[in-house]
């Protein structure tokens, strides 16, 4: 499809989208990927944290994980 194309059915477009969107959308999902302290009954989790040498090609010893989430005018933003 060429760009003017796109830009003549932008509307068309724009609502498949959307519909494709609004029957896909999971809200509150959790990836099984990352691991996480189960919490006791005092809401306390606890785990044992092993340091290792950094392996060979590696710059950092660790790994930055970043999560965002806040509640803005259009709803919740989680990544």
């Amino acid at each position: 499809m060429s760009f003017s194309d796109l830009k003549k059915n932008k509307g068309n477009v724009f609502n498949q989208l959307q519909k494709t969107l609004e029957q896909g959308t999971r809200v509150g999902t959790v990836d099984e990927r990352f691991w996480k302290p189960t919490p006791d009954k005092a809401g306390n989790g606890f785990a044992i944290i092993r340091f290792l040498p950094t392996s060979e090609g590696e710059d950092m010893p660790f790994v930055k994980l970043f999560s965002h989430a806040f509640q803005g005018p259009g709803g919740w933003y989680i990544e």
